[in-house]
C-alpha cells in the first residue's frame, strides 16, 4: 500500500507549535517524536532536532544509519556511537553550536509514564546539557509532539485501517484454529505468523508477545497483562487474544474474547455486561467530549451493573505511530481528565472487567472519533465468541 505523508507539511505544524512557545530549538527523543519526524522505525536512543527556521535532522546509531537513509525521508542523518568524539549527546551539542543555537531556548521532552521505552530526557543527559550549554535556557516541551501527533492525518487513518485489518484477520485465524487443549504460546504464534503473512512488522508492546490468557490467567485482580505461557485451554474457560501489529510504523491493537463450550450463568452475565459497556464507551468517543466526561460516563455504567470493583479504572490509551501509546489515555488523572477530543483521533478504547473464579474479559480496539460517537477501526465483534467444544 503506496501511502503518501506531508513530512514537510509536519515539521511545518511543529515549527509553529515552536514559534508560538517561544523555542528556537526542539530535541526530540521520545520514540513517537523520532519515528513521527523520521518517518522510519528508529529503535535507538537518537534524538532529532528541529530548528526554527527549518532545519530537521537525524542524531542515532551509526550501525543503522545507512538502513535509515534508505528508509527516511531526511536528509541529514548524522551517525553517533559510544567512541570518543561520536557520543550521541557530544554530537549533538557540537550540532547546537554549529546551528547557532548555544544561547537560544531549546526544547526538550522531561517526563515520565508507566511506558517504560517512552525516551523521556534522562537526568544525566540534561545535567550534560546545561554543562555543556550554559547560555541556552532549557524549557519542557512535550505539549509539542503530542498536540502535533493528537489529530490523525488522513494518510495516517489509512495505515492504521491497514493495521487494524490485519488484527481483524489475526483474530480470524485463531479463532479458526482453537481447539480444548491448545497452550497459550501456540494462539500466539498463530496469530502472530499471520499478521507477519499481511505485512505486520513487529509485535510492538513490551510484553514480549502477544497477549494470551485462560481460565485463572484471565481473572488477576485489575490485571490487564498477560504475555502467553504455555498453560493449557480447557473447556468452558474464559479465553482473551490480544493482537499487535504495526503495519509501516502504525500500531493497531485488538482484543477479542472466547469460551470453548457453554459458558455458565455467572459468565454469561459477565458478558453481557461487558458488551453493554463496551458499546457504552465507544459510543462515548466522540468530539467535543472531555477525557474525565468518557471516563466518568464509563465507571457509571459498570457501577450500575455491578461490576465496579473487578474494573480496571482506565478505559482507552492513545494510538499511533511507533512509540504512540499514552497520550491520551482515557484515565481520570490532571494529565488527561481536561483533554478534549477532537474529530479523527485515534483512541483505543479499552475495558478490563476480572472477576474471581468466572473469568475475565478485555475490550481493546482502536476507534476513531467522529462528531457523533466513536467508529472501530475493525470489524472483529464485541461481543463473547462461544465455539462448540
Amino acid at each position: 500500500m503506496d501511502i503518501h505523508i506531508d513530512y514537510p507539511g509536519r515539521i511545518k505544524k511543529i515549527t509553529e507549535g515552536m514559534k508560538s512557545s517561544g523555542i528556537d530549538l526542539f530535541l526530540a527523543t521520545r520514540g513517537k517524536s523520532v519515528n513521527y519526524i523520521g518517518g522510519a522505525f528508529i529503535p535507538w536512543r537518537s534524538v532529532a532536532p528541529v530548528s526554527k527556521d527549518g532545519y530537521v535532522g537525524l542524531n542515532t546509531l551509526l550501525m543503522d544509519c545507512e538502513r535509515l537513509k534508505d528508509d527516511s525521508w531526511l536528509k541529514n542523518i548524522v551517525p553517533c556511537a559510544p567512541l570518543p568524539g561520536m557520543e550521541l549527546w557530544e554530537v549533538t551539542v557540537q550540532q547546537i553550536k554549529s546551528l547557532g543555537f548555544e544561547n537560544a531556548t531549546i526544547g526538550l521532552e522531561m517526563g515520565h509514564s508507566p511506558r517504560m521505552i517512552a525516551g523521556f530526557l534522562f537526568a544525566t543527559e540534561y545535567e550534560y546539557l546545561k554543562e555543556a550549554l550554559p547560555n541556552a535556557r532549557f524549557v519542557n516541551s512535550l505539549e509539542l509532539m503530542d498536540q502535533a501527533t493528537f489529530v490523525k492525518e488522513p494518510a495516517e487513518i489509512r495505515l492504521m485501517r491497514q493495521a487494524a485489518a490485519i488484527a481483524d484477520a489475526a483474530q480470524e485465524r485463531v479463532m479458526e484454529s482453537l481447539y480444548v487443549g491448545i497452550t497459550e504460546l501456540e494462539i500466539a504464534g498463530i496469530g502472530e505468523l499471520e499478521m507477519r503473512k499481511l505485512g505486520s512488522e513487529f509485535h510492538w508492546p513490551v510484553t514480549g508477545s502477544d497477549e494470551i490468557a485462560s481460565g485463572y490467567r484471565t481473572w488477576y485482580s485489575l490485571g490487564g497483562c498477560t504475555p502467553p505461557t504455555d498453560k493449557v485451554v480447557q473447556r468452558g474457560e474464559n479465553l482473551l487474544v490480544d493482537m499487535h501489529p504495526t503495519y509501516k510504523q502504525y500500531y493497531s491493537d485488538l482484543s477479542h474474547n472466547y469460551i470453548l463450550g457453554k459458558p455458565t450463568a455467572k459468565q454469561q452475565k459477565l458478558a453481557d455486561a461487558y458488551l453493554k459497556t463496551s458499546e457504552k464507551l465507544i459510543s462515548s468517543l466522540k468530539a467535543g467530549s472531555t477525557v474525565g466526561e468518557v471516563w466518568n460516563t464509563i465507571n457509571d455504567e459498570v457501577t450500575k451493573l455491578g461490576y465496579v470493583d473487578y474494573t480496571l479504572p482506565g478505559f482507552g490509551h492513545g494510538l499511533g505511530v511507533v512509540g504512540h501509546e499514552w497520550y491520551p489515555a482515557i484515565l481520570n488523572n490532571d494529565e488527561f481528565r481536561d483533554v478534549v477530543l477532537e474529530e479523527n483521533v485515534v483512541e483505543v478504547a479499552a475495558l478490563v472487567i476480572n472477576v474471581p473464579d468466572v473469568g475475565g474479559m478485555r475490550l481493546e480496539c482502536p476507534v476513531r472519533v467522529t462528531s457523533s460517537g466513536g467508529e472501530m477501526l475493525t470489524t472483529t465483534p464485541l461481543e463473547l465468541t462461544i465455539l462448540d467444544a
